[in-house]
């Protein structure tokens, strides 16, 4: 009998615009808004049933391999892999280690760079153990609301709203949030404008790697809004911004997008845990190179940088960045979102 292998793929994305206010403890109270786009960094997942009685986790990122039995789906306080990720997307869908499975992920983001590759690894997870559970195929709104229940209350991560959204729906969204509810607003853009933006859009790797995990530092943010700290009107701003930026996209304005997107990145440092001397001098070269704007992705405190500029000054961008250590990651925009599929290998 032939194994057969349930695999699914998962988007990142870059966060162009809001990134803070899809924090729960501020939408709740003041609403909020991101715009954001999926990209052909993947996270990947493939699964199989085996003859063993204990399950077997080979994260290819983090170079570990894990065998876990039935009572082992408990979650490390300080993880140092993403092996519990996936022990709570089983516990989720009711998948029992001493059944046996072989369980491979990899994502294409690297670690901490600010792109949301273990949202995108949880939502591939869910969608392979879903199929492996018989469960029935989530539509896609659910999807994204289980993928944010996994990561909120079962490995009680701190964070934002906007990753998984992005992870599965793909493409260019617009997303407000509120306690009444999330409405997301795919953006139909015609080609030659996603072809313009495609042009204009730049990520680079940093040599500053983000120190603090993503959901410590959204911790802090949350707990000042909590004591209605100064990050209340930050994020005010920031949330006001994504709507500016959403419009200048629709437009086709990218000068005004960058000037948008440095505004706000200009608000976003003066969030707790965000700003960094480095990434500043990073950022100073790429806007004295012609760069229109840009900001930091994710959380904050390293990790990628995200550039807008016109295609007349791409070059000198990346060449100046590139003596700084900081280096052009190729990418192209995802339209299909979260995917599964089987083979029989």
């Amino acid at each position: 009998m032939k194994t057969l292998y349930i695999k699914a793929r998962a988007p990142s994305r870059i966060g162009i615009a809001g990134g803070g206010s899809d924090l729960p403890a501020f939408f709740e109270r003041y609403g909020g808004a991101v715009l954001n786009v999926a990209i052909d960094l993947y996270s990947y997942t493939k699964m199989c049933k085996t003859s063993f009685s204990a399950t077997n986790i080979i994260s290819h990122d983090w170079g570990v391999t894990r065998e876990i039995k039935d009572t082992e789906l408990e979650f490390d306080k300080n993880p140092k892999d993403n092996v519990d990720i996936v022990k709570a997307v089983m516990k989720e869908c009711g998948i029992k280690p001493i059944d046996g499975y072989e369980i491979l992920i990899h994502s294409m983001a690297p670690k901490n760079s600010g792109l949301a590759g273990s949202s995108a690894l949880l939502t591939s997870l869910l969608l392979v153990m879903s199929n492996v559970a018989g469960k029935p195929i989530l539509d896609r709104k659910l999807l994204a609301e289980t993928a944010i229940k996994i990561e909120r209350n079962i490995l009680k991560r701190k964070g934002g709203y906007q990753d998984q959204y992005a992870s599965v729906f793909g493409g260019f969204n617009f997303i407000e949030f509120s306690k009444s509810g999330t409405k997301e607003y795919p953006l139909r853009l015609q080609e030659d404008l996603i072809a313009e933006l495609h042009s204009a859009f730049m990520l680079f790797e940093t040599p500053y790697q983000r120190l603090k995990q993503a959901h410590d530092i959204e911790k802090k943010k949350e707990e000042d809004v909590e004591k209605e700290g100064e990050s209340v009107e930050h994020l005010k701003n920031i949330r006001d911004y994504a709507y500016k930026m959403k419009d200048a996209l629709i437009g086709g304005d990218l000068q005004s997008m960058g000037w948008y997107l440095h505004e706000s990145w200009l608000e976003k440092q003066k969030l707790p845990g965000v700003s960094d001397p480095k990434i500043k001098r990073l950022y100073e070269i790429a806007r004295k190179n012609g760069a229109y704007g840009g900001k930091l992705c994710g959380a904050g405190g390293g990790g990628f940088l995200f550039i807008i500029s016109e295609i007349s000054n791409r070059k000198r961008v990346i060449n100046a960045l590139k003596k700084e250590g900081a280096n052009l990651v190729n990418f192209d925009f995802d339209f299909k979102g979260a995917i599964t599929w089987r083979t029989a290998y």
